[in-house]
């Protein structure tokens, strides 16, 4: 099993409480600028392409995807 990785994901919105439950347990923080970054551990690609696949689905405007912690650094 691999060791997950944590990824910031940063959309063009905020998101309503409805939506942030999409994303469970990741944590949903709107920010100021009216984006909103999805934020937490992610087991694999296929977990990562899930994520994203939400964002599609909801016809979010994603912004950004970054690693933002590496166990092995």
């Amino acid at each position: 099993m691999s060791t997950p990785l944590v990824y910031q994901i940063r959309i063009k919105c905020h998101l309503d409480e409805t939506w942030i439950d999409w994303f469970t347990p990741l944590v949903v923080v709107n920010e100021e600028n009216g984006e909103a970054t999805i934020t937490g551990a992610v087991l694999d690609q296929a977990e990562l392409d899930g994520l994203l696949g939400r964002i599609f689905d909801l016809n979010l405007t994603l912004l950004a995807v970054n690693r933002i912690m590496d166990p092995s650094e």
